[in-house]
């Protein structure tokens, strides 16, 4: 399910917007992980406390040290090729936040029930630093925002109303925590608004005007992408090509806004044939539309094709004053890709154009198939 922040008609993969937001808190976060053993170091030197109650001192300090090192480790852990590796780093982000922002807010509760004011005033002053530059590293997160501001100011919160009973205190830090909440609340939207705003640009850098699909740009940049990924496991690879038949004739009886009106039928049928999110679709150019396939092999590609094909051909478009119906060739290449090869995408590309000549060549409304011989090193057309 998409990001309810997100308006619905710009997120393509989940995936893709869960690792950029992942990226984005690790970005944040980078330095913030670092520097509460610096300011405890700070606060107590500072204030005397390391000389006044050294086993607190010295165990808060390697406590924080600790746990820096750890969230540093796990920050830098981040892959963007590993879907899971996302979701598990996620998942442990509270995990490793909580020892820091809990422990934090533990001793500015302690430091209200100390008599050394230098110990109070330093604490007070970076906690009130630390807790609005906590929730604009955690804006993508607005849950982890909220509980690192509850863990950093509920223990004082429940110190000074239940053991000095500083009924002013409690409340000036109520009100405080409220005005953070509602801090963290704006730069969540902020951060959520402005990705929103980046997604839609992206689509329409990427997107067909006329029948909504991805556009050569995006194919060709993603047909690259793929091919590397296919190849670090040794995967299969289908690119094919799928050409409207007689799409001039089409114009020239009725005119091009029919024509306009078939693209975009096209587009729809296509899209209906393939379900896989991970399936590309694109509009090429012209009444041209290009497909890659992860993971498909030529038997594969055999059924997607014929089910393309026979969709389309048994689909007319209807239109108030004609039923028009319409056929299509497909070229199709498919390949187990070994090692990348710099040319790799355009060949691939360029085996199934010819497959798409042999169909049309060979009579149209027809599919024609390519696939690589291991054996001989080349291309070989195998017919429908």
């Amino acid at each position: 399910m998409n990001d309810p922040k997100l308006s619905e008609d710009v997120v393509g993969s989940h995936l893709e917007v869960d690792v950029r937001v992942a990226f984005d808190t690790q970005k944040r976060m980078a330095l913030g992980v670092l520097i509460y053993p610096f300011i405890w170091l700070i606060n107590g030197i500072g204030s005397g406390i390391f000389l006044e109650q050294p086993l607190l001192f010295w165990g808060a300090l390697c406590l924080f040290v600790i746990v820096a090192a750890i969230r540093w480790l796990h920050l830098r852990s981040l892959s963007r090729d590993d879907g899971f590796n996302i979701k598990r780093w996620k998942s442990w982000l509270i995990w490793l936040l909580m020892p820091h922002s809990l422990l934090w807010g533990g001793l500015f509760a302690y430091s209200l029930q100390q008599p050394n004011s230098m110990f109070l005033m330093l604490m007070t002053f970076s906690t009130a630093g630390l807790v609005p530059g906590g929730t604009d590293n955690f804006a993508p997160n607005l849950k982890l925002g909220v509980f690192f501001v509850l863990s950093m100011i509920l223990p004082a919160i429940l110190v000074t109303l239940s053991v000095t009973h500083q009924w002013a205190m409690t409340l000036l830090l109520l009100v405080y925590m409220f005005f953070i909440l509602d801090l963290a609340k704006r730069q969540s939207q902020a951060y959520w608004g402005s990705l929103n705003n980046e997604l839609v640009l992206a689509k329409l850098s990427r997107t067909d005007a006329l029948t909504q699909l991805d556009n050569r740009r995006f194919f060709d940049e993603k047909l690259n992408e793929l091919c590397h990924l296919t190849s670090r496991n040794h995967e299969k690879i289908t690119v094919a090509i799928v050409d409207c038949d007689f799409f001039k004739k089409i114009n020239d009886s009725h005119g091009h806004d029919v024509g306009d009106q078939c693209l975009k039928h096209l587009a729809t049928l296509l899209t209906k044939c393939l379900p896989r999110t991970t399936d590309i679709c694109a509009r090429f150019g012209g009444e041209e539309f290009s497909l890659i396939l992860p993971g498909t092999d030529v038997e594969g590609a055999r059924l997607v094709m014929e089910r393309i094909r026979q969709r389309i051909e048994s689909t007319p478009l209807k239109l108030a004053d004609i039923n028009l119906s319409m056929t299509v060739s497909i070229g199709s290449v498919s390949r187990v890709v070994k090692n990348y090869e710099t040319n790799l995408p355009t060949q691939l590309f360029k085996e199934a154009d010819k497959a798409l000549y042999r169909a049309k060549e060979t009579g149209r409304n027809r599919c024609v198939f390519c696939v690589y011989d291991e054996v001989s090193k080349d291309y070989l057309i195998l017919d429908s």
